[in-house]
């Protein structure tokens, strides 16, 4: 496969990296590793294992059947499908809230012109609406490719650099080890775990995107064949996606980790509670190691990826909301498009609400949201392995009894990690 097939490939897995690499990664693995230098380094990978299967879930399931997870959870009864949809509307603000906020501390410290950051969240906010507004999946899908290629090149240079790099000398009575078993790190690693590499639910948005993906595919002289050779290939064409924006979310976040770990760790530096003070953080351990010359480059491409990610998850809940109101008012074409456009804007409204509740406290705000996405993990997992199971998804697109058995385990480990949790906070 030439670069230039592979890049074509490439779709709705490098947007579900976009919306993974965001606070996920530039913020919780930074802390991770400034907190706690290497020590988290292997629940970051048994994370991304973990949940493995019941990401792939969405393009798998989307790719076998032409539709995406939230049709799957409708077919399996009321008592499964209402469930998703009181999670999503109690945790949608708050998440676009969260990745808003770190994305204008960011262009805050780009521009300073001394604005307030709810003033900057209200024009991030802006513009994701107009993008989406004006070119939807199908602008979505090219600006990933971009911003995701070029950030990964500046952090692998940052990360290689440090290591030319002469630090500053710990300071005395530096730390050797990281107080795993206290209160406060046990609450940390359940936030990291619950967006590591983003929260499960996005596995719903990855399959509208597949779907989304295949309409423009359909629409190309290629695709017109209609074979089952054809569905089986799209499959396989979905899966190398999906695993290579996996692996790409994997890596970054063992990057921002190291990060964290090789500048910050044992030197008495307090992460900020701000946005604008912790994009300011990020930007200078960039810097410390690139130099001064760097600062307004780093800026811009931090700024970003978080941008991407805002952008994801507007149009990831846009999809989910135009989908809920289409099962319940039965929409026609014309009025999915506006309920969609319509859907935008007051996720943007409902996150800027919350920012301007919540601007002081960017740790408390991502904790929350990552803690409601760590314990709805098990729930969204076993519906992501029921769907698979569905009648009416193709026999030789289903999961092997082999890679089933592994899924099975994964989510006895996903509601095991959700059961101690709880009885941590009750003892």
């Amino acid at each position: 496969m030439t670069m230039r097939n592979l890049l074509m490939l490439l779709g709705p897995g490098l947007v579900f990296a976009a919306t993974s690499i965001g606070v996920s990664h530039v913020v919780q693995s930074t802390r991770a590793g400034a907190d706690f230098g290497y020590w988290l380094v292997g629940l970051i990978i048994l994370a991304h294992l973990v949940k493995l299967p019941f990401f792939q879930a969405g393009p798998r399931y989307a790719a076998a059947t032409g539709e995406n997870l939230l049709d799957a959870y409708h077919r399996m009864g009321r008592r499964f499908y209402i469930p998703v949809v009181l999670i999503t509307f109690s945790t949608m603000f708050i998440i676009q809230a969260a990745v808003t906020i770190v994305a204008a501390g960011v262009i805050a410290n780009i521009l300073p012109f001394g604005w307030s950051i709810g003033v900057w969240s209200a024009l991030v906010l802006f513009a994701s609406m107009i993008l989406l507004i004006t070119g939807g999946y199908a602008l979505l899908n090219k600006l990933m490719k971009i911003m995701m290629l070029v950030f990964m090149v500046l952090c692998v240079i940052t990360l290689v650099a440090t290591v030319f790099t002469d630090m500053p000398p710990l300071p005395a009575g530096a730390p050797v080890a990281a107080p795993l078993l206290d209160a406060a790190s046990i609450a940390f690693m359940v936030a990291l775990v619950g967006w590591m590499p983003t929260a499960i639910e996005v596995s719903v948005w990855h399959s509208f995107w597949v779907v989304e993906q295949q309409k423009l595919e359909q629409q190309t002289p290629e695709s017109q064949q209609g074979t089952q050779v054809a569905s089986l290939q799209r499959l396989k064409n979905r899966l190398l996606d999906f695993n290579m924006g996996y692996l790409f979310c994997c890596l970054l976040a063992l990057l921002f980790l190291s990060l964290g770990a090789q500048i910050l760790y044992g030197r008495g530096i307090e992460l900020s509670n701000s946005a604008i003070g912790f994009s300011a953080q990020l930007i200078d351990i960039f810097t410390q190691v690139l130099g001064d010359w760097s600062r307004p480059v780093v800026a811009i491409l931090i700024f970003i990826a978080m941008f991407s990610t805002c952008i994801a998850v507007a149009d990831g809940f846009s999809q989910v909301i135009t989908r809920i109101a289409e099962k319940q008012l039965h929409l026609s074409d014309e009025q999915h498009q506006l309920s969609y456009h319509l859907s935008i804007p007051v996720i943007a409204a409902g996150g800027l609400a919350i920012i301007l509740l919540f601007s002081g406290q960017l740790k408390s705000l991502v904790d929350f949201a990552t803690t409601v996405s760590f314990l709805a993990a098990p729930w969204f997992a076993w519906l992501n392995m029921k769907a698979l199971k569905l009648g009416h998804v193709p026999e030789d697109c289903r999961v092997s009894p082999g890679y089933y058995l592994f899924t099975k385990c994964c989510l006895f480990c996903l509601t095991g990690f959700a059961i101690f949790y709880l009885l941590w906070l009750l003892i």
